[in-house]
């Protein structure tokens, strides 16, 4: 069995006239935190894409869990066990919380056994309930109503909606692209604080980070990009 819970290697990525991904490589450990930095363009969010079935790779292969592996939408990589919280996050705004983090597959009304073909409000405020309790947000001070409307949150809470997304999919992996960059201090340290929980239940994350001080505390491995290559 591989000590790496995810490897990529030779990961070559052109778009019209940019070599984005020059033979890249990574090596993900689970229960580990790896710091992927890198000037702006050097391939990291492009490397994630590829990893996250954005990009379709043009050389290169992915190994999970010890098996060579294909990722071709980022549908397949959340049934994986992979999940990615983007820097610009791509929410339903005008839609609640809970309806973000259930968004395809909305929990429907059974009768009789069968379901339905319509959403179990309760059920999704339940499981959604659930996720947090799971995250211990109460404990952090994080009181989010999952009926509350996205758009009236600030980031910050946007972004915790985001994790817990993630962590709802049972995954495995969760990339983290510039996760501190709308956070005030206070809300670094309840980041931190689920990052260390995540880590002592063997999730493998990638952290993206421009800001030094975090990598020191936060990270185990760190892999350093520039120009596309490793």
């Amino acid at each position: 069995m591989s000590e790496y819970r995810l490897v990529m290697k030779g990961v070559v990525k052109t778009f019209p006239g940019v070599k984005a991904l020059d033979h890249a490589q990574l090596e993900l450990r689970p229960g580990k935190v790896m710091a992927l930095m890198g000037e702006n363009g050097a391939g990291k969010s492009t490397l994630m894409k590829c990893m996250f079935g954005i990009y379709k790779m043009d050389e290169g292969e992915i190994e999970y869990e010890g098996e060579k592996v294909n990722i071709p939408t980022p549908l397949d990589a959340l049934n994986r066990g992979i999940a990615m919280v983007h820097q610009e996050l791509n929410q339903a705004l005008k839609r609640s919380v809970m309806d973000n983090i259930w968004l395809g597959r909305y929990p429907r009304i059974k009768l009789g056994g069968a379901k339905m073909p319509f959403v179990s409000d309760k059920a999704e405020y339940d499981m959604t309930m659930e996720v947090f309790k799971d995250l211990n947000f109460e404990k952090f001070g994080i009181n989010i109503n999952p009926r509350t409307i996205m758009s009236t949150m600030p980031v910050s809470r946007r972004q915790m909606v985001e994790i817990a997304k993630a962590v709802s999919f049972n995954s495995k992996i969760i990339v983290l692209d510039e996760p501190t960059s709308s956070l005030t201090e206070a809300e670094v340290e309840v980041l931190f604080s689920i990052i260390n929980m995540l880590k002592a239940r063997g999730v493998g994350i990638v952290y993206i980070s421009h800001k030094m001080k975090e990598i020191w505390r936060i990270a185990d491995d760190v892999t350093v990009m520039r120009d596309g290559r490793w």
